[in-house]
C-alpha cells in the first residue's frame, strides 16, 4: 500500500468514528506512517515540531493513541518503563527480540513459531485474533561488551 493510500485509510477511519481530521491530525499520521523504524511517543513529537512547531503533545499524545487502537501503529513494551511504536498499517506480522541494556529491537518472523502458536490455540479451543511476542535478552554487541 502506498503512503497517499494509508493515509486515505486513516482519514476514512477518523471520518467513520466521527473524530475531526485536522491538518495537525494528517501531519502526525504522515510521520508515523512514514517511520519505518521504532519510535518513541517524544520522537513522533519532534518529527512533527520539525514540520509545525505547534504541534501539541498532547495532540501527539491522542493520536497516536488512536492510530495504535485502530491497529495502524502497534505499542511496543520496551521493558524499562518505556514505549515504542512502529508502523504497521500494510505490513507483515513479525515479532521482537529487545535488548535490556542498550534498547536495540531485532524483528523476526518464524513460521514454525507461527505454526506452534496456531495449533496451541487450536488445541485450547482459542481463536487468535491478534498476537505479540516479545523476547527480552542481550544482543550480541552487548554480549560481547562483557567478554
Amino acid at each position: 500500500m502506498r503512503p497517499a493510500e494509508e493515509l486515505e485509510v486513516v482519514e476514512q477511519y477518523m471520518r467513520d468514528k466521527g473524530l475531526r481530521w485536522t491538518s495537525q491530525r494528517r501531519l502526525i499520521a504522515q510521520a508515523a506512517l512514514g517511520n519505518h523504524s521504532h519510535f518513541t511517543a517524544d520522537e513522533l513529537l519532534e518529527m512533527c515540531r520539525k514540520r509545525d512547531s505547534d504541534v501539541s503533545r498532547a495532540t501527539v499524545y491522542r493520536t497516536l493513541s488512536m492510530l495504535e487502537d485502530a491497529g495502524f501503529v502497534e505499542g511496543l513494551d520496551t521493558g524499562d518503563g518505556g514505549r515504542k511504536f512502529e508502523h504497521v498499517l500494510g505490513h507483515d506480522h513479525h515479532d521482537h527480540m529487545v535488548c535490556t541494556e542498550c534498547g536495540k529491537i531485532v524483528e523476526f518472523r518464524d513460521d514454525q513459531l507461527e505454526r506452534r502458536q496456531d495449533l496451541a490455540a487450536r488445541r485450547h479451543g482459542f481463536e487468535i485474533t491478534s498476537h505479540s511476542l516479545k523476547i527480552f535478552g542481550l544482543c550480541k554487541d552487548c554480549r560481547n561488551k562483557g567478554s
